[in-house]
C-alpha cells in the first residue's frame, strides 16, 4: 500500500467522521425511549441539521463554495447549543441574558459575513467568538454545579455530559477558528490538514453528547 493510499483512507475515515458521528447520539436517543424535554427536542433537531448540512456542502458543494454552509451550520451550533445549556442553568437572568447575546451574535454572523471577512473563506471572527461564549455559558454552568450539595453525584446527570461535550468542542475549536480564515489565506494546506483537529473534536463531543442521552433513559 502506498503512502498516498494510506492517506486517502485516512481522509476518508475523517470524511465519515465529520459527517455521521452525529448519528451516534441519535441511534442512542431512538435505542429506549428518552425521557422527553426542551434540551433533547433541541439536541436531536441540532443533530438532523448538522447531518443535514454538512451531507450537502461534502457531496452537493466543491470544497472552494461550501463556505457558505459552514458558516450557516457555525451560527446554528451556537444558537442550538446556547439554548441547550440554558435549560440546565437555573437562573431567570441568564436566561433573558443569553438570548440578547444570540441575537447579537447572529447580528455578528451576518455582518461578518456580508461586510467583513465574507463567504468566500471560513468566517474566523464570528466562529472564534461564538465558541468563546460557549466556554464561557459551561464554565457558569460548572460553577453552579459546585454550589450544590450532591456535586458528588454530578456524573449522573445528563446535563453533566451534555455540556461537557459542548465544552471540549468549543474550547478545542476556539483557537483553532480564530486562526483558521489566515491560515486558509496564507497556507492552504497546512489549514486543511489541521481540519482533522476539529474533526476529532466533533467525534468526543457526540460520543459525550450520546452518554448525555443514555444517561436521561427512563428507567
Amino acid at each position: 500500500m502506498t503512502k498516498y493510499q494510506i492517506l486517502t483512507k485516512y481522509q476518508i475515515l475523517l470524511e465519515i467522521i465529520e459527517i455521521y458521528s452525529p448519528l451516534i447520539p441519535f441511534i442512542i436517543f431512538l435505542m429506549r425511549k428518552s425521557a422527553r424535554s426542551v434540551w433533547t427536542n433541541l439536541l436531536v433537531s441540532y443533530l438532523i441539521v448538522y447531518f443535514s448540512l454538512v451531507y450537502s456542502a461534502t457531496h452537493f458543494f466543491s470544497h472552494r463554495n461550501n463556505n457558505i454552509m459552514y458558516i450557516i451550520l457555525s451560527g446554528l451550533t451556537f444558537c442550538f447549543f446556547a439554548l441547550i445549556i440554558e435549560q440546565f442553568v437555573l437562573s431567570k437572568k441568564f436566561k433573558i441574558l443569553n438570548r440578547v447575546v444570540i441575537i447579537i451574535t447572529i447580528l455578528f454572523f451576518f455582518m461578518n459575513a456580508i461586510w467583513w471577512e465574507g463567504i468566500s473563506i471560513f468566517n474566523s471572527h464570528s466562529s472564534a467568538a461564538s465558541n468563546l461564549i460557549l466556554v464561557i455559558y459551561c464554565v457558569y454552568y460548572y460553577m453552579q454545579q459546585l454550589e450544590k450539595p450532591q456535586i458528588s453525584f454530578v456524573e449522573k446527570l445528563p446535563s453533566f455530559w451534555i455540556v461537557s461535550g459542548i465544552f471540549i468542542y468549543s474550547a478545542g475549536n476556539t483557537f483553532l477558528f480564530s486562526m483558521f480564515s489566515t491560515l486558509t489565506r496564507n497556507y492552504p494546506r497546512l489549514a486543511y490538514h489541521i481540519w482533522d483537529i476539529n474533526i476529532l473534536l466533533i467525534l468526543i463531543m457526540n460520543i459525550l453528547l450520546a452518554k448525555g442521552i443514555q444517561c436521561s433513559w427512563r428507567k
